[in-house]
């Protein structure tokens, strides 16, 4: 882990939106040059200087806050974040000057210290994970559960690389609740409680939605729900009232600081700060958060299907059944209603802390059993190495860059390392025709001028009937120019590719021009769409950017084929 993020990909020494204080994790840190630096939490003055200095996001594309009616700023995130990174902002300002950098909140000690502080608080974490295991497992199984958990799942990337976002932060956090959890009910010492108190608090603080953390001090030891059990719980909780009410003070004086702050900027004491972003409660995304090969959960983390299965165990021999289950579950279903779906398993790392339960008991009873073993080992090492090539393809590979794609895109792809460019249109197209194109037979063509532009408020659309003959394929193709390079995924071109019957369309096929096209170079550049025997009476050829991108884009020699093999 410390190879990774300190030799392997470094954030914290390169610039722009693969900085370690770039996108969200800049959002999740900007009070605290807001407040500490510029004194300026409300109005925001210094933002565009910043912007344009650091590139955190794109100067045109302030994230970290929203506008109010009144022209100031309301932070997106909540404040947990910047509270636990404060004493590492800290050590960075004291030190910026001295070290010859600009004590302005975005240098190379801020980012450096950014890294340090998490990759403190992550080896903490593991550190008490594995003093927890070891109070219900082997030194064995404890042991395989860490390797598995760091080699072979995404807290690898978000405990040693993108180590601002938030998620081994709150994994931390989870493991010293648990720890403390524990112990109360050891001991029902005041401490303990009173540590509780503070930790749901700071939880919430960072993502309003782990308040559910609070579920484990409350079920801890139930292994079953049952009246005699609940009225057991409810004698227990009257029995230390005052330490728990104690404990809910503290909590809920940390979280208070989220409300003063909303109170203080907008006004009002609650805002919603995600804009139209929110959760589908009464549809949740389970099988597209879970199995798409776009970004599902079990797609690229396939170890935790052992987690998983170990439910099976763990149910039947595991201890504080409750509050695990309950806690897996409920997580499980908060992050597939979020709406944003597709933004990846991540938000599951926080939870690991608890499913690392059942996938103890899931190793334990494999190493019961000589065959099984034989079976699960070269399995996990698979599901291992899988993990670090995608941990290494995601910054430094082939395929870096992006979101991954489509099916046909991760097949094509997987466990490769050296692959065509062209293969990189499966991140946006399923059909990609890759032999020879022999007896091509033209269907449209238009020279178009140079002139022909696609800007975040021009679009370009060429429709034309259906051909007579049945062709297999169809390939657009036109020439490209671009006098600056666009990286930013959503501010990219879109070349489409449209059958249409009786004006409603039938199928689409498009890829994002950028992905190849180079600065001040024309480049030819074509799309495929697998036609078959569909039945569709006109094609259309549509050049647009549906997200304001700020990069515009010449088109000419526009050209459409159809073709068999």
């Amino acid at each position: 882990m410390a190879y990774a993020g300190s030799l392997f990909y470094p954030r914290w020494e390169k610039g722009g939106g693969e900085a370690q204080l770039s996108w969200d994790a800049s959002g999740y840190y900007w009070y605290l040059p807001s407040v500490f630096i510029y004194h300026d939490l409300k109005a925001q003055t210094f933002k565009d200087s910043i912007l344009q200095k650091y590139h955190p996001v794109p100067p045109e594309d302030f994230q970290q806050g929203f506008k109010l009616p009144s022209g100031d700023y309301v932070m997106k995130y909540t404040a947990g974040m910047a509270i636990m990174e404060l004493p590492f902002f800290a050590i960075a300002h004291v030190s910026a000057q001295p070290l010859g950098y600009d004590a302005d909140g975005f240098s190379r000690p801020y980012q450096f210290m950014i890294y340090a502080g998490a990759m403190l608080f992550v080896f903490i974490g593991l550190w008490y994970l594995r003093r927890l295991l070891l109070l219900y497992y082997s030194d064995l199984v404890t042991a395989i559960v860490l390797l598995l958990l760091v080699l072979g799942t995404s807290y690898l990337n978000y405990a040693s690389i993108d180590v601002g976002m938030t998620h081994c932060w709150l994994f931390s956090l989870y493991v010293f609740i648990l720890w403390n959890t524990h112990f109360y009910y050891q001991s029902f010492q005041r401490k303990y409680a009173l540590r509780l108190g503070a930790l749901i608090g700071l939880i919430t603080l960072v993502r309003p939605t782990e308040a559910i953390a609070v579920l484990i001090p409350l079920l801890w030891g139930l292994e079953a729900v049952s009246r005699t059990a609940l009225k057991e719980r409810i004698r227990l909780f009257k029995t230390h009232i005052r330490t728990l009410l104690a404990a809910s003070f503290i909590g809920l004086c940390i979280v208070s600081l989220q409300f003063i702050y909303w109170k203080y900027a907008s006004g009002h004491w609650f805002v919603y700060s995600y804009g139209d972003q929110g959760f589908s409660w009464l549809s949740p995304h389970f099988r597209q958060y879970t199995l798409n090969f776009q970004c599902g959960w079990l797609v690229y983390t396939p170890v935790m299907f052992f987690a998983l299965i170990g439910i099976i165990p763990f149910v039947k021999r595991g201890r504080n059944k409750l509050a695990i289950l309950a806690l897996i579950a409920i997580n499980y279903y908060i992050v597939c209603a979020w709406n944003a779906w597709d933004y990846g398993g991540r938000a599951m790392i926080q939870s690991y802390p608890v499913l690392m339960f059942p996938l103890a008991s899931f190793m334990q009873s494999v190493l019961s059993r000589k065959l099984l073993t034989w079976i699960v080992a070269p399995v996990a090492l698979l599901f291992i190495y899988f993990n670090l090539w995608w941990t290494y393809q995601a910054h430094k590979g082939s395929l870096a860059g992006n979101i991954p794609g489509t099916s046909a895109y991760f097949w094509a792809t997987v466990l490769r390392y050296d692959l065509p460019p062209e293969i990189q249109k499966l991140k946006d197209n399923k059909d990609l025709f890759q032999g020879t194109v022999t007896n091509a037979v033209v269907l449209y063509q238009n020279a178009l001028t140079d002139t022909t532009t696609v800007t975040k408020e021009v679009q370009q659309s060429f429709v034309f009937p259906a051909p007579a003959q049945k062709f297999k394929w169809i390939r657009a193709e036109a020439a490209f120019f671009t006098p600056a390079k666009e990286s930013n995924l959503w501010f990219m071109t879109h070349f489409r590719i449209r059958l249409k019957k009786a004006g409603q369309q039938l199928e689409e096929r498009s890829i994002r021009v950028q992905r190849f096209l180079e600065q001040g170079v024309w480049q030819t550049i074509n799309v495929d769409i697998q036609v078959d025997n569909q039945d569709f009476d006109q094609v259309e050829i549509l050049f647009s950017n549906e997200n304001n991108g700020p990069t515009t884009c010449v088109i000419n020699n526009l050209k459409v084929i159809g073709f068999n093999e």
